[in-house]
């Protein structure tokens, strides 16, 4: 547990669901590597809107007798913790090429099946996520920004390229996503003993690519705008599912468990 001399922390997830996983990956990957430092913190409501860069999750560090601070972007806030040593620095072990495969486990999820799944939420099961992402404004308003932000998120994808692939070759780019995680996976768990956990690179200890893999795999297997990615997981990626739900039991048991 976190010391006295330990700060104050508050993590701003954007619902206001306690004790359950939100959808978004960056919130679960933020509080992974929170509860694996053994660091105590407050879940707060927030929003996107609240945020120091318009987007979730964000934390607010205080101490007494200093003024609050808000930090945001999931990896810079970890960076941060990891400076000050209020969360352990948990690739500071790593050398060579396990450095430059945690880097790209991490990329892999957050900066190409980001988009690529957002197509199914924000596209494919639009008034779903709609209703859940703007759960805070009134109807008929929603409505509205819902229209602004489904238009914003269209361009987003096109730009980025995942909005320029057809349905059927988004769906199997993100199977091979989650089959390249699967393989590692598999070969972890292969060295795990009994019931314990097993790690995305294979070692004793989780790394920072863990914290993405379980932010990732949460997050769609919770989220009901992803049927056919939570299908995908539990279906074809079983090891997937069980990866989670050891880490769930682990280090999350305060928290309801997917369906």
């Amino acid at each position: 547990m976190a010391s006295k001399s330990s700060p104050a922390i508050t993590l701003y997830r954007g619902w206001n669901t306690p004790n359950q996983y939100v959808w978004s990956p960056f919130v679960t990957k933020v509080e992974f590597r929170l509860r694996t430092s053994n660091m105590s913190y407050t879940c707060g409501v927030g929003g996107p809107r609240s945020g120091p860069r318009g987007k979730i999750p964000y934390l607010e560090i205080t101490r007494p007798g200093s003024a609050s601070e808000l930090l945001s972007d999931s990896t810079l806030i970890l960076k941060t913790l990891c400076e000050r040593a209020i969360v352990r620095d948990v690739n500071a072990g790593l050398e060579g090429i396990k450095t430059g495969q945690d880097l790209a486990v991490r990329a892999l999820l957050e900066d190409r099946l980001y988009f690529l799944q957002g197509r199914e939420r924000w596209v494919q099961n639009y008034y779903t996520m709609r209703d859940h992402a703007l759960w805070s404004i009134p109807y008929p308003m929603r409505v509205l920004i819902g229209l602004l932000a489904f238009r914003a998120n269209v361009n987003k994808f096109y730009e980025q390229g995942a909005g320029r692939f057809s349905d059927a070759e988004t769906r199997a780019l993100i199977k091979d996503v989650w089959a390249g995680v699967s393989g590692l996976l598999e070969e972890s768990r292969r060295k795990a003993h009994g019931g314990e956990c097993f790690w995305v690179l294979g070692g004793k200890e989780p790394t920072e690519a863990d914290a993405t893999v379980f932010g990732f795999v949460v997050s769609n297997l919770v989220c009901d705008a992803a049927p056919e990615t939570r299908g995908l997981l539990k279906e074809d990626f079983g090891v997937c599912v069980e990866y989670a739900e050891r880490v769930h039991r682990a280090w999350f048991p305060d928290y309801e468990m997917w369906r």
